[in-house]
């Protein structure tokens, strides 16, 4: 389990590096991950009842694979989260205000 944990971390930090490139720069989400690890700082985001502005840029900018709810879906990760947040991150990609 923790090579996959390490393993989603890098993907989160890989999703930061290419907003980075593109000229968004997530810095409350850098700090969450800094204060906490991202599998549990990403279930924090999906569990918010807001949908985050940076969330909606990213979805505006067609980079929904740079989101948190994209990466926690892939099938490599899925078992660090439970069915539940997994629903509520696919509900939330396609839900949210563009």
């Amino acid at each position: 389990m923790e090579q996959i944990r390490a393993a989603f971390a890098e993907a989160i930090s890989e999703a930061i590096r290419e907003c980075h490139e593109f000229g968004y720069h997530p810095t409350k989400w850098e700090a969450m991950n800094r204060a906490q690890h991202p599998v549990e700082a990403s279930i924090k985001l999906v569990q918010s009842p807001e949908f985050q502005d940076g969330f909606r840029k990213l979805l505006r900018e067609g980079r929904e694979h740079l989101t948190v709810e994209a990466i926690m879906l892939r099938p490599e990760f899925a078992s660090l989260f439970s069915g539940q947040l997994l629903q509520a991150a696919r509900w939330r990609l396609q839900s949210a205000p563009r």
